[in-house]
């Protein structure tokens, strides 16, 4: 473990490309460039977005190995980080866990190859032409449920959440336990559909 190692050691900076709070990113599609607040700061950061976490611009280097020693240092005091490389170098970004969702964040757009998950349980739609509203009976339940229907298959409602990133989290979780889910979004707002196999339409 690259924490057991003081981060001064050449060890460490060999150790830190395996360990799992420090991902090198070598594709533009693993990332997208937005800005974000934090507690106690007015200003706005550079950051970038990889799946549903934020992290923050910490440094520009232009050593390859100088990054790993600094981001084997980070890791080391318990930081998360991941590293993009620049035309200069390459740029450490550290996790910010509690990122303040404002219009700038929340109106950050997935790049197409993130518009499904990779396990295939959640979908993006951005198109109300790509579903039809309609209200569901499922078995257990006495009320109809608002639903949608994608491809012959009803999704019940779930959720409503007000950041991208949520929703996409939200999904995220759903899919761990086996729940294959959608997201659309109304207004400025996003909402989770969850897949109901045994529904009827009400």
């Amino acid at each position: 473990m690259v924490s057991q190692v003081p981060p001064s050691s050449i060890a460490a900076s060999k150790l830190i490309t395996e360990h799992p709070r420090c991902r090198i990113l070598t594709s533009r599609a693993e990332y997208r460039s937005c800005h974000i607040r934090v507690p106690d700061d007015t200003q706005r950061l550079a950051a970038v977005l990889v799946g549903t976490k934020y992290y923050s611009f910490f440094r520009l280097i232009r050593e390859h190995q100088k990054t790993l020693q600094v981001a084997a240092r980070l890791v080391y005091r318990g930081g998360e980080v991941v590293i993009t490389k620049v035309a200069k170098g390459e740029v450490i970004w550290v996790y910010e866990p509690d990122v303040l969702v404002d219009d700038s964040v929340q109106e950050v757009v997935l790049p197409l190859a993130q518009r499904r998950s990779e396990s295939g349980l959640w979908m993006f739609l951005e198109s109300a032409q790509d579903y039809q509203v309609c209200h569901i009976r499922v078995p257990d339940v006495a009320m109809p449920l608002e639903a949608i229907v994608v491809d012959r298959q009803y999704y019940g409602f779930m959720r409503r959440v007000q950041g991208q990133a949520e929703a996409i989290e939200f999904s995220e979780r759903l899919g761990s336990k086996g729940n294959q889910s959608i997201i659309t979004r109304s207004d400025r707002n996003y909402v989770i559909w969850v897949l109901e196999p045994d529904a009827t339409i009400a």
